[in-house]
């Protein structure tokens, strides 16, 4: 996306929302370009062609550089999220 078109953030977020309406809250978390999908080791990779499915379906782009596969926990938002729940990042503290 070109910097300083108007309206830009909220047309993507939109746009993202609208391509991944059917997969969000149900084993999907989205905020702006932070994509999180969730589940158990079982379907994780039955989840995971759904959603890169949806990535050709509607012409998006990821950074592989930027993309982390089958982790269990990580650092969103400044928490630290895992199956137990999120905590505060403690060197944000």
């Amino acid at each position: 996306m070109a910097f300083g078109v108007k309206n830009g953030p909220p047309t993507y977020q939109h746009a993202i929302n609208k391509a991944f309406c059917e997969y969000i809250d149900l084993f999907m978390k989205i905020f702006l370009d932070d994509f999180i999908i969730f589940n158990i080791m079982d379907t994780y990779h039955i989840k995971l062609r759904l959603y890169f499915s949806k990535y050709c379906q509607f012409d998006i782009s990821l950074n592989p550089e930027k993309c982390a596969f089958m982790v269990f926990f990580g650092l969103i938002l400044g928490f630290i999220v895992s199956k137990e729940g999120k905590l505060p990042n403690m060197k944000k503290i």
